[in-house]
């Protein structure tokens, strides 16, 4: 049962790497700076709940494991909420420009640093528990 709690946490996990590459995209594909506001608006919302779903889904594996907090969870406590907020700062900077181009490279800076940030985790769990994580 648990392994098919973290199954599906690490399905969720990459399915949000993949919005977050849908949501880099946004600015390429509209033309306006208004177009890609409202688009980025209707993707904030896919993006947290995705993030939501993820911690939702470790927490429910924790839990249900009896697991001891330990550095472990308290880094992916912390990447959960720097992803957040970077997401947040990058809608409220897209929401200044005038300019298309600088809106795109905000979108690029930020996703970018976001899927880094998700990438870097799963491969530090990946070799601390090789055992037990596995690649899908």
């Amino acid at each position: 049962m648990f392994k098919e709690m973290v199954l599906y946490h690490a399905i969720l996990i990459y399915l949000t790497i993949g919005v977050l590459i849908l949501g880099l995209l946004i600015p390429f594909l509209s033309r306006t700076q208004e177009r890609v506001i409202k688009r980025m608006r209707i993707y904030m919302f896919f993006i947290h709940s995705f993030f939501t779903m993820v911690a939702f889904s470790g927490l429910v594996a924790f839990v249900f494991a009896k697991m001891s907090f330990d550095i472990t969870i308290l880094i992916m406590i912390l990447v959960y909420i720097i992803i957040s907020i970077l997401e947040s700062i990058k809608y409220l900077k897209i929401l200044k420009y005038q300019d298309i181009s600088q809106t795109r490279a905000t979108a690029i800076v930020y996703t970018i640093i976001n899927i880094l940030l998700m990438v870097t985790l799963i491969i530090w769990e990946i070799k601390e528990h090789t055992h037990e994580v596995s690649i899908i």
